[in-house]
């Protein structure tokens, strides 16, 4: 990885997870990779998701626990004139945040375990509240049969990517631009571009 692009301060990585809504779990056995949406949740320093016991994912688990998971926010696209006069496409690209994981999956266990977890994705999810608590008995028979999995984190790394590495007039040439473009993402993508510059 570029080390210009490297994020390595934890709280900013756990900022990104706490604050995305889905990632891609990647699994893989006997040689057939498999890759899937899901929503998590972090509590610590794991990943959980849930989801239905018996599955093409959880079959996979149970034959091969490790995984890769992981987390892209994108922010604005670059035009490929935004940044060079020479007519050619190679100067496009896309400015983001991401994580990646690599870690080993598992099956939690008992209801107060996996009403801890479903409580904590719901408040992710759904901070304003409006449900039950997990206590309710109403939950025992969906809290059983409903899969909640485990992802112990056993390597991380965190990539901003805002045209750090640009010499001065090419990162000022595509401020020029996403400001006259205007759009709330390009206005929310200068003010990360200039924060991330002001760090190197």
């Amino acid at each position: 990885m570029n080390p210009h692009f490297e994020i390595k301060d934890k709280e900013v990585i756990y900022d990104i997870l706490d604050n995305t809504e889905y990632g891609t779990l990647a699994l893989c056995v006997d040689n057939k990779p498999y890759a899937v949406p899901v929503n998590f949740v972090r509590i610590d320093d794991a990943l959980f998701f849930h989801g239905a016991v018996k599955n093409r994912k959880m079959k996979m688990l149970e034959q091969n626990p490790t995984v890769s998971f992981s987390v892209v926010e994108n922010y604005a696209l670059i035009d490929s004139d935004f940044s060079s006069t020479d007519g050619l496409a190679c100067p496009a690209t896309q400015f983001f945040k991401s994580v990646s994981i690599d870690g080993v999956a598992s099956v939690v266990e008992g209801r107060d375990e996996k009403a801890k977890v479903l409580e904590a994705l719901m408040q992710k999810l759904q901070p304003k509240g409006g449900y039950r608590p997990f206590n309710d008995e109403v939950y025992d028979a969906p809290i059983k049969t409903t899969a909640v999995v485990k992802i112990e984190i056993q390597h991380i790394s965190c990539k901003f990517k805002f045209g750090q590495h640009l010499n001065a007039e090419r990162f000022e040439m595509i401020i020029n631009h996403l400001q006259e473009r205007g759009t709330k993402r390009d206005l929310e993508t200068i003010k990360l571009m200039r924060e991330q510059r002001a760090v190197l």
